[in-house]
């Protein structure tokens, strides 16, 4: 009796049921914000590990460098030049260009995150308060980017090899 076509049956059906067994990744809740889905450890594939859209009270840095901060009397303080972020992404500071005229004698002084009032307004548009003075600004200490300390490039003589004096006997 020819058992290979029992074989090939049997290999048939255990490769349908492992495709049948593979699971599929539930559609998230439909009250669950898709900003707020958690990453899957280890940088897996899949919906999960992105997020699909930006909240409401979230905001671009793209959209707040350049911005205007104003103060709390409505005066115009300096404008967003950068954002100071730590490890785990989380905004520490703004760095505030004030002073000067055009970027011309402009110095750049850091103030906490949350020291800044991010609204938006019925409009969309993003709106910066800082509840200091442009004299306290003036007068901050001016903010100094990171530079790592520069590499030594000292000229460094090549060494001889050892000479040994000549054996004697």
């Amino acid at each position: 009796m020819n058992k290979m076509p029992i074989y090939a049956a049997a290999a048939t059906i255990l490769l349908s049921t492992t495709a049948m067994a593979q699971t599929t990744v539930p559609p998230a809740m439909p009250n669950t914000p898709a900003a707020t889905t958690p990453m899957t450890p280890g940088g897996t594939s899949g919906h999960s590990a992105f997020i699909q859209q930006q909240r409401a009270d979230q905001h671009l840095a793209s959209n707040l460098i350049g911005m205007n901060v104003y103060g709390g009397a409505d005066e115009n303080l300096g404008e967003i030049n950068d954002l100071v972020l730590d490890r785990t992404g989380t905004v520490t500071a703004a760095v505030i260009g004030v002073g000067g005229f055009l970027g011309v004698g402009q110095k750049d002084v850091a103030v906490p995150f949350q020291a800044v009032e991010v609204t938006r307004n019925a409009d969309g548009k993003n709106r910066l308060v800082l509840r200091k003075t442009k004299d306290e600004l003036k007068a901050a200490p001016e903010f100094a980017k990171y530079e790592a300390a520069p590499a030594t490039t000292g000229s460094v003589t090549p060494t001889r090899p050892a000479t040994t004096p000549p054996a004697t006997r």
